[in-house]
């Protein structure tokens, strides 16, 4: 695969002579796609090669680029320079954007400011007007979805249980705002420069919802204390207690729903999870 990418060089525009597997370098992280440094003349690019399943995780392909699009343009996340064809006949879609130096942010780094500093990047995203085909993100359907994966892989009936009341009181919507989200801001899609700025990657989830979504996706482990969450949504403009404690509650829903669907979690550290979060939210 790696070969067939190199060999289409030309049509990137990116440089004059054929680039070899020694200008790649594998990047870390990422449960979906495949990363890599790529380093040519005309400067540092992240070649990233879709994961197969996209299909499985209900990704948006043609959404995730017209996203992208719109917000590089604002300055929010790197420019893509190519794009593979989306309709290619050996399912090999990539594309080529570039490389922001720096690091993910880590755990021990989601201070109160830096936490309040992503907050206000996220509030421009939602100021930005959507493009029109974006589709609208439905917390029932997103988790019908990966409950379907989960039917599909067990025969645990308790488990499969718990679908019913948890669609019930988490399919919802926290009220009538909607705006252009990321869906997935967590600290690993984060890129920490060394001018120390912040840069938001990996929009495979973005879609149209609720701003509360993407507050609550932040700072689901950021370990915060009552009283700094509570600065946080202050000064994001959070004033509606109920509201927020249903998409906070919601987004714990859908990642645990997606960690089962991978298969990253056990079907009983699932169990365990939804009936807590059942508990809590009934």
């Amino acid at each position: 695969m790696i070969e067939q990418i190199l060999s289409e060089w030309e049509a990137w525009h990116l440089c004059a002579t054929p680039p070899v597997r020694a200008q790649l370098k594998p990047l870390p992280g990422g449960l979906t796609n495949q990363c890599f440094l790529l380093t040519l003349g005309s400067g540092q690019y992240v070649l990233r090669i879709e994961g197969q399943n996209s299909g499985a995780l209900d990704i948006n392909r043609h959404s995730e680029w017209l996203v992208h699009r719109l917000v590089a343009g604002k300055g929010l996340t790197p420019t893509v320079r190519y794009r593979s064809a989306p309709d290619r006949a050996d399912g090999v879609h990539y594309w080529i954007r570039d490389y922001v130096p720096g690091h993910s942010l880590r755990a021990d780094e989601l201070t109160l400011n830096r936490l309040m500093q992503m907050a206000a990047q996220l509030s421009l995203l939602h100021d930005i007007n959507p493009p029109d085909d974006v589709p609208q993100l439905s917390i029932s359907a997103k988790a019908s979805h990966y409950w379907n994966i989960i039917s599909a892989n067990t025969r645990n009936d308790e488990l499969l249980a718990l679908r019913a009341p948890l669609q019930s009181v988490l399919g919802g919507v926290p009220d009538k705002r909607l705006c252009l989200c990321h869906m997935d801001p967590l600290p690993a899609n984060w890129i920490l420069t060394p001018d120390d700025d912040l840069v938001l990657l990996d929009w495979e989830y973005a879609a149209i919802g609720h701003p509360l979504w993407d507050i609550a996706a932040l700072l689901q482990n950021a370990g915060l204390n009552e009283e700094d969450e509570s600065k946080v949504l202050y000064a994001y403009g959070i004033r509606d207690d109920r509201a927020w404690a249903l998409a906070r509650e919601q987004m714990n829903y859908l990642s645990a729903l997606w960690y089962g669907a991978q298969g990253i979690w056990s079907e009983r550290e699932l169990d365990v999870y939804l009936r807590g979060l059942l508990a809590l939210s009934s």
